[in-house]
């Protein structure tokens, strides 16, 4: 079957979008503790390098509900994903609601090209999101 590809605007240039599936937990304490989802795929804990308080979270904004976070950092690790490739990852947490973000903080290597002398560069790509609170304690999915 053959389906159209999907397009969007944003900021006004028509791009084409590409579904994917990262390879993060499905719930945000399986990504921190570990142990089996719902299909029964083991994943392994956040394995934390470097932690930061989170505070007192101050509830949902407005700019919150159009995903417009104050994040701040909140832990830096490793994760094994569900690709088997272990990465860094830096989590960052919205003061407000507790969105969390998932950034990969890892080395950008090319199997097979030589470097040439070049320093590694570092990525810094978005992962995935694991949503927080919203106004009334509703759920959302």
């Amino acid at each position: 079957m053959n389906e159209e590809p999907r397009v969007m605007v944003i900021e006004g240039r028509r791009v084409r979008v590409f579904e994917r599936t990262p390879p993060l937990p499905p719930t945000l304490s399986l990504l921190l503790d570990g142990g089996r989802d719902t299909t029964g795929r083991y994943w392994q804990a956040l394995r934390v390098l470097r932690t930061k308080s989170l505070g007192r979270l101050g509830g949902a904004r407005v700019e919150c509900m159009a995903d417009d976070h104050r994040l701040k950092p909140w832990l830096d690790g490793f994760h094994v994903g569900s690709d088997l490739v272990t990465r860094s990852l830096h989590v960052n947490v919205c003061a407000d609601c507790g969105s969390v973000c998932v950034r990969d903080a890892s080395f950008d290597v090319l199997d097979g090209l030589p470097t040439g002398g070049r320093p590694l560069r570092r990525k810094d790509h978005i992962l995935g999101w694991y949503s927080g609170a919203r106004p009334n304690q509703r759920e959302y999915r």
